[in-house]
């Protein structure tokens, strides 16, 4: 495939709901859920050290969540006057899904000790173009070894819903995310929202759906009660670690190379907003769900990072992910108006994510010091 075939467009992000000052500062069901606060106790981590790229609308850079910790921008989209050092963010989405990750004032993120660089390929309608996805992932390539970027955040895609990647060999997305892989940055892409338009049908959006990403699908954090969303999926009533009735899904049954790999709470998660230096934004999404698991992905990096003074593999990353899951099933306790596989997925668990980092560590190095006789 040539890179005029890739997707054109990017399906559009929708807004968060904006509030102009914290309500709810500390991500509460996703950090007890996850055990996130107790990961970061247990194994000394903040993610301090790391920096993630987030390729979104951009980024409240003004805001107290912040402050100190955008090493770097760019902007590839023909807003904020063209200008591609200013990343600034006139939709919101960016900003909830860079909060959810580094936010450290009035909210507090999965990994408040990392820095944060903003590149905005989706503009302030939400929308945005592959061509600019292709040109920021050139520029993580180049110039993230010196800005310190360990992980890539992509919470976009296009609208369709694939099992397979073998169209996308030549894809250039597809190989700047093999080159970042070899470099050992993780690239962490949403599963997509289109499980109902696609009448629950297995299969992810691209490019989630590319094997050498980490894919990410959604759960809910908490007993909510019901949603509905303007897709047309409906969630009756609401538990945690049930799978969101919008979140696209792919089994390994049916493409062990590009099964969604992990999910996450995606549903609904607060975090920093576009209102002021202390604006607040709510959003549902596997775009929520994706910087949740980038958090701890950067938490892992460090304490990995700290114990053997490198960056560890990203095929690693994701066996510690899902050793140290839990097995969710699909349609067990789903309350909704979708139709449901019955197979077993993978939630993200933060406490035992680290630990399994801990043990593969532990392995490593007692294999390292055994003598020869």
């Amino acid at each position: 495939m040539s890179n005029a075939q890739m997707p054109s467009e990017i399906d559009p992000v929708e807004r968060p709901r904006q509030f102009d000052r914290p309500l709810f500062p500390h991500l509460p069901e996703v950090d007890s859920f996850l055990w996130v606060s107790q990961a970061r106790a247990a194994f000394n981590v903040s993610g301090a050290g790391q920096t993630v790229a987030v390729l979104d609308t951009g980024l409240n850079t003004g805001h107290v969540d912040f402050a100190g910790r955008v090493v770097a921008q760019a902007n590839f989209t023909p807003d904020n006057g063209g200008n591609p050092n200013d990343a600034g963010d006139g939709n919101g989405h960016g900003t909830n899904v860079g909060g959810i990750i580094v936010a450290n004032g009035d909210h507090k993120g999965i990994a408040p000790g990392a820095n944060i660089v903003p590149i905005k390929v989706l503009g302030n309608t939400g929308g945005g173009s592959f061509a600019w996805i292709r040109d920021a992932l050139t520029w993580v390539r180049d110039n993230g070894p010196a800005h310190g970027v360990s992980a890539v955040c992509m919470s976009l895609g296009d609208s369709g819903n694939y099992i397979s990647d073998t169209d996308y060999a030549a894809d250039a997305v597809r190989g700047l995310i093999v080159e970042l892989r070899a470099q050992r940055v993780a690239v962490v892409i949403a599963a997509g929202n289109g499980f109902f338009q696609h009448n629950s049908a297995q299969g992810m959006s691209y490019p989630a759906i590319l094997r050498e990403c980490i894919s990410v699908g959604a759960v809910y954090d908490a007993a909510e009660g019901g949603f509905a969303y303007g897709s047309g999926a409906t969630a009756h009533s609401s538990r945690p670690g049930q799978i969101t009735p919008f979140s696209q899904r792919l089994h390994k049954s049916i493409n062990r190379l590009t099964q969604t790999d992990i999910f996450a709470p995606g549903a609904p998660v607060t975090s920093s907003g576009i209102n002021g230096p202390n604006g607040e934004s709510v959003q549902h999404g596997t775009s929520q769900a994706t910087p949740v698991t980038v958090g701890v992905i950067l938490l892992m990096q460090e304490f990995h990072r700290r114990l053997t003074g490198e960056l560890p593999e990203v095929g690693d990353l994701l066996a510690w992910l899902i050793r140290g899951g839990v097995p969710i099933i699909d349609g067990d306790d789903e309350d909704d108006n979708v139709q449901h596989t019955n197979l077993s997925f993978v939630r993200l668990d933060a406490l035992s994510a680290l630990d399994a980092t801990r043990r593969a560590i532990q392995k490593r190095l007692l294999l390292e010091a055994q003598p020869i006789g």
